[in-house]
């Protein structure tokens, strides 16, 4: 090796003399010198580029420090070899070597880069997407909003003041108009004077509460049409929870609403599951609870009273927390909000996920334009598919509490393939669609925790689930002032529920079904005696 590099030093020499000067053997001494420099040189940008793949993965935190380690060392030993090889014969593989370790890691750098970028965009500034729907009598002669500039607009000022407010100076903007408005402090009352067609014409009602009015209230559908809506779109920052301590125990509040692109925080929440985990046992318990369960909830302004859980997510996310601490005593440390969107793209990012089903059924219509059989037992799902199964009710004798069900076995799928092996070679797809369609405040630091314990142990998650459940029942929502049809809590249910979640923070192996056979096996004992 020393005389390899003695005569290359030599050889090099010969690279800035002009060739006509030089006999053969030093033409000869030039061209190996000029190999020579190309190899080093080639050498040099392999450092550089595997300095900031390095960087780049040091950043992103996801790989446990024995891997980082390993990955240093390879690399400086194909370094070393590169580099030592410049003065041997193997000097041209040695350049290949070179040149194709550079592309490897420029693409790593590339993969890693756009990686620490979607971790940053999960939580950081998100665009918040609220549509305003400008509602009229069916009868009524306009056609759109610019033939009701000379109309009054009503809204709730209990409920939807700001976003009214917004949509009464973007309309005024647009048209160079100066629109009246009058508030109400109830939906009945304004519902009673759009009826009677006198003080105004026109109101602001939000697209999820049209939605949840119509699904309520025949009558508003029959007696109503939605002149246009506007837009109003707000970027915020998401306040990032604080970081909990590694291995200690931790809820997420799981949501999902019937809507399409941008997420907002604001809207109804169709699905309402807490996430209980324990990273130093592995077990995840999900506990669902139906989206009518008639408990009491916050409005926007802080009002309590009894109404349906899906409405307290009108005044936010937190609004829904808030509620669900109240019911179970559970506070979730973070949140995760999708859409329908976010389910179809993460569940393709994932390149499908298997659903294991408690039943057998085919979705209507209602919850996706295809019709997909599910068989009882293991289904293989893309996204299209998934969204289908966690959104079909109609055909279930139990509607919404079997939809409930069937949310948390789409979770759990989505858990399983997230923490299996193949989520190496979608990782940086799932990221990237997670970063369009999911609304979290969990901490970046905390997200890449979970992923560096899971490469260092990949041993499986224990994912269990429980629905609580009551008796479906007309009542009065107090907040949103009309009757509608709810589901009473059994809090029997409920105090199950409290009782799993707790043994899962007590660090105790839990299962869901053995549980609960048990305590019915308890009640069948006691009522005999």
């Amino acid at each position: 090796m020393a005389n390899f590099f003695t005569k290359t030093n030599k050889d090099m020499k010969y690279i800035f003399k002009k060739s006509t000067n030089l006999n053969k053997k030093e033409k000869r001494r030039k061209k190996r010198g000029v190999m020579a420099l190309i190899g080093l040189l080639l050498v040099l940008v392999e450092l550089v580029i595997s300095g900031l793949f390095l960087f780049e993965i040091f950043k992103l935190d996801i790989f446990p420090t024995k891997y980082f380690i390993m990955m240093i060392v390879i690399l400086v030993l194909i370094l070393l070899y590169n580099f030592t090889s410049q003065f041997t014969k193997a000097h041209y593989f040695g350049k290949f070597l070179s040149v194709l370790m550079s592309v490897i890691l420029v693409f790593g750098y590339l993969v890693g880069s756009k990686v620490n970028w979607a971790f940053g965009n999960i939580t950081n500034t998100k665009i918040e997407t609220d549509v305003v729907d400008v509602i009229v009598l069916k009868h009524d002669s306009a056609s759109s909003i610019k033939d009701a500039l000379s109309y009054t607009f009503g809204y709730n000022g209990s409920i939807e003041e700001t976003l009214s407010t917004k949509a009464a100076e973007q309309i005024n903007s647009e048209n160079n108009a100066s629109i009246s408005t009058k508030k109400y402090i109830s939906w009945d009352n304004l519902l009673e004077a759009l009826y009677s067609n006198k003080d105004i014409k026109a109101i602001f009602m939000t697209e999820a509460m049209r939605a949840s009015m119509s699904e309520e209230d025949t009558d508003f559908a029959s007696k109503t049409k939605v002149l246009g809506n506007i837009k109003i779109i707000t970027k915020t920052t998401v306040n990032t929870a604080a970081k909990k301590s590694k291995g200690e125990p931790f809820v997420v509040y799981i949501s999902g609403n019937d809507g399409y692109g941008d997420i907002s925080d604001v809207g109804r929440s169709d699905v309402n599951i807490l996430a209980v985990i324990n990273p130093e046992t592995r077990q995840v318990l999900l506990i669902s609870t139906p989206r009518d369960y008639y408990i009491t909830i916050s409005d926007a302004n802080g009002r309590k009273g009894i109404d349906k859980l899906t409405h307290a997510g009108n005044a936010g996310t937190q609004g829904s927390i808030d509620a669900l601490y109240d019911l179970y005593g559970f506070k979730a440390d973070y949140f995760m909000k999708l859409n329908f969107d976010g389910c179809v793209k993460i569940v393709d990012a994932l390149g499908g996920i298997t659903i294991d089903s408690e039943v057998e059924f085919t979705n209507g219509n209602d919850a996706a334009p295809e019709n997909y059989h599910f068989v009882k037992g293991l289904n293989e799902c893309d996204g299209a598919m998934t969204l289908a199964f966690v959104r079909e009710r109609q055909c279930f004798m139990n509607g919404d509490f079997q939809r409930g069900r069937n949310q948390q076995a789409a979770i759990s799928g989505i858990i399983n393939k997230a923490t299996s092996p193949s989520i190496l070679t979608s990782y940086s797809s799932v990221l990237e669609a997670a970063t369009e369609v999911l609304y979290t405040n969990m901490p970046t630091s905390m997200i890449t925790g979970l992923i560096k314990d899971q490469l260092a142990d990949s041993t499986p998650w224990n994912v269990q689930s429980y629905a609580v459940s009551g008796r479906t029942q007309s009542n009065y929502c107090n907040l949103y002032g009309f009757y509608a049809s709810t589901v009473v809590p059994d809090y029997d249910t409920v105090n199950i529920a409290i009782k799993l979640m707790n043994m899962i923070y007590n660090d105790e192996t839990v299962n869901v079904d053995e549980y609960v056979e048990s305590l019915e096996n308890e009640t069948a004992t006691g009522s005999a005696q």
